[in-house]
């Protein structure tokens, strides 16, 4: 007979009973975004405290866990907000606002607080069984967290679709499977040689991108990988701002700059910034993690007058982030969700995500179970 499961629930990471590189270890490839040095951001960052649950068998080592994060609907973490998650997929799928999705907040959100890959940490050393059932209590006590908080829903948003044991255990529970995003990933080639990189592609793709290198090369435009410090980032934050304001999006760049300094202190040594440089003066930036044998994408910006038509996102983002990767023996760069042709375009691979929510309330609960019926190619978890 299986050992039950004792299930400890913290709201301090560095009082959960895991060292971070046990915890770390639990869940797998994509999971930066639910490791410690993410975690230990999201956790300065918040508005109320975090909840950090682990699983374990008879008094032993914990073999699960699961991050997870009440939000109100005031939550500037949007893309992590059931209530505008859902709101956004009623308006995809049937062509018309709703008010209904806002009964879905207050809420925990579970698996990372990031509009990326949610994850639920298990040990694969535990048979297959057991992995569903440790998992299976630790959605259960979130659940009962939430419920007990007075919140309005649980969600898991942004699920992969070959996550399939951590779908096997929401559908158990009674979750509606919506149908979320889709994320995207490079993978680097184990030769190390950009040449494989292009050969990827049809002939008329190659001679585009090898053009796009040349033009960047002839430009004099260079690149640097430096760790976030208090300079770089009053440097770097005036282009993300001015990325904000070319897409028409409200902006508050000391909200940025908080961003990147709560990164810079919580999140190193994974956090760097890779700059490109046009006759020597700072003309764009991204913000990287490695963790895992991975590179994630974060978040950018540029000066785009000095810029001008020069290709320097294909090259700064796409082509030099994969010769970083390449020289550090890295196997993917992770580049989250949107995007979509762009990234097709530079060979990412796509990753169809799942959100999942579940309702405190029936008569939302109803809401939801109906739109997740309009999805017309269910997942079979």
């Amino acid at each position: 007979m299986t050992a039950a499961w004792d299930v400890t629930v913290h709201r301090d990471l560095a009082e959960a009973d895991l060292d971070t590189d046990r915890w770390d270890a639990l869940f797998g490839a994509r999971s930066f975004y639910s490791a410690t040095p993410w975690l230990r951001h999201a956790q300065a960052t918040a508005a109320t405290a975090p909840y950090y649950f682990t699983a374990a068998q008879d008094d032993g080592e914990p073999s699960a866990a699961l991050p997870a994060y009440p939000l109100d609907a005031t939550t500037p973490y949007v893309f992590c907000s059931p209530g505008r998650v859902t709101a956004a997929i009623h308006e995809r799928l049937t062509g018309k606002a709703a008010d209904w999705p806002a009964a879905l907040m207050p809420a925990l959100a579970c698996g990372g607080r990031n509009p990326s890959h949610t994850k639920a940490g298990v040990s694969t050393d535990l048979p297959p069984q057991q992995q569903r059932e440790a998992l299976h209590e630790l959605v259960a006590a979130a659940e009962h967290t939430a419920w007990q908080a007075d919140l309005e829903a649980v969600s898991f948003l942004y699920v992969d679709e070959d996550d399939t044991l951590l779908r096997q255990v929401l559908t158990s529970r009674q979750y509606t499977a919506l149908p979320g995003q889709t994320a995207y990933s490079l993978k680097v080639p184990a030769d190390g040689r950009f040449d494989t990189y292009l050969a990827r592609f049809p002939s008329r793709h190659r001679v585009k991108i090898r053009k796009e290198v040349r033009v960047l090369a002839e430009a004099g435009v260079t690149y640097c990988t430096q760790p976030l410090t208090d300079e770089l980032i009053e440097q770097i934050a005036p282009l993300e701002t001015a990325l904000y304001a070319k897409h028409g999006t409200p902006a508050d760049p000391g909200a940025f700059l908080a961003v990147l300094r709560s990164v810079a202190t919580n999140a190193e040594p994974a956090a760097r910034v890779t700059t490109a440089h046009l006759d020597g003066e700072l003309a764009g930036f991204v913000l990287t993690f490695t963790h895992g044998g991975q590179l994630y994408a974060r978040q950018g910006g540029f000066d785009y007058a000095a810029k001008g038509r020069l290709p320097l996102y294909f090259g700064l983002v796409y082509y030099e982030l994969l010769r970083l990767a390449m020289a550090e023996g890295l196997t993917h760069i992770h580049y989250s969700t949107g995007s979509d042709e762009v990234k097709m375009s530079r060979g990412c691979t796509p990753v169809r995500q799942f959100a999942y929510v579940k309702a405190r309330r029936e008569h939302v609960a109803s809401r939801l179970a109906e739109l997740g019926a309009r999805e017309p190619h269910r997942e079979s978890a």
